[in-house]
Order: structure tokens, then sequence, then C-alpha cells
């Protein structure tokens, strides 16, 4: 599509680094073919990552991130809000970013 949209307003592509010009049809061939490789090579990635996560999960992996707070912290950052404490006071106190100090207190 890009190409061919180029190609119709008289715009070629030349790349000294990779050796193709394609305003002529062997450097066009050769644009095609890199990114035929190109594709090919993602998917390849996508299918080994795939396989990855799915060896992890059989041998009983927890994938994702880990949960920060439990009820004992969430009880903690309550009180320690329900005593004036700022955000960044309960955030240094408890050991957690401010953001996770402010999602258990929109959650309470």
């Amino acid at each position: 599509m890009f190409l061919s949209n180029m190609k119709d307003r008289g715009i070629g592509i030349c790349s000294v680094r990779q050796g193709f010009d394609t305003s002529t049809s062997m450097g066009e061939i050769m644009f095609q073919f890199v990114g035929i490789l190109s594709s090919w090579e993602r998917e390849m990635i996508r299918e080994r990552t795939l396989a990855g996560l799915e060896r992890a999960k059989s041998q009983g992996k927890t994938l994702g991130r880990r949960k920060v707070t439990n009820d004992t912290m969430a009880a903690k950052i309550i009180e320690l809000r329900d005593e004036r404490k700022s955000i960044r006071q309960i955030a240094s106190e408890v050991g957690v970013s401010r953001g996770t100090v402010n999602n258990v207190l929109k959650v309470a």
C-alpha cells in the first residue's frame, strides 16, 4: 500500500546502507522482500513469547504484576490517613508508592 502510493506519485526510496533503490524493479523486489522478512521475524517473536507464557503457566508461575497491598497494609494506609497524614508520609511509612496509597484510598 505505502510503496504503491509512493510509486503513483513518482517517489522512490534509495537506501545506501541496504543497497536498494525502489525506482528499479530489482530495488522494489528487495524492498518488498525486506518487508516480508520483517513481518516473518515479528511473527516468530510473537510465537516464542506466547510459547514462553504458556510454559510458565503450565509450570504454575504467576504472570503479571504481583499485588503490592494486602488487607493489613490497606488497613494501615486508611488508619494513617485518618490520622491526617499526607499521601507522601503514608507511602513512606508503609513502603509503597503514592499511587498505591491513592488506589487504596479510592476503594476505601
